[in-house]
């Protein structure tokens, strides 16, 4: 049940930001691919998906986010089941353990590893595109 909350709350975001993403594609490529032989599962494979792709990454990361920020709905629904975002909101109000505090340690550093290693990519992809 609080799979569906949290996805009913969150799927307007991830709409908004694919949408957004395709407002700014020209149709002509679909075309042209389309003239040059491709099939339309051709098409999206190679031509759409590869232009939603940091629309459907970013918005992936901000449902992620608003999963564990949306407590408020969490809580509604959760019923007598204890998720994540309950247990460390009771600790915090009961008292931290060392248990939450690791837990954070691991949430920031997989958080600063994953812009990392985006900001690696990038900056291979730079230089790959200057040579």
């Amino acid at each position: 049940m609080t799979i569906i909350a949290q996805s009913a709350f969150i799927a307007a975001y991830v709409m908004l930001m694919v949408a957004a993403r395709l407002q700014r594609f020209d149709r002509t490529l679909e075309r042209a691919a389309m003239d040059l032989g491709a099939s339309q599962w051709q098409v999206f494979r190679r031509i759409l998906l590869p232009y939603l792709r940091p629309a459907i990454l970013s918005a992936a990361v901000l449902a992620f986010l608003q999963s564990l920020e949306n407590y408020n709905t969490t809580l509604f629904v959760a019923g007598y089941d204890t998720t994540l975002t309950v247990y460390i909101a009771s600790k915090v109000r009961t008292g931290l353990t060392p248990a939450v505090n690791a837990l954070a340690l691991v949430m920031i550093l997989f958080t600063v590893g994953l812009a990392v290693i985006y900001e690696l990519k990038r900056r291979r992809e730079a230089a790959r595109r200057m040579a």
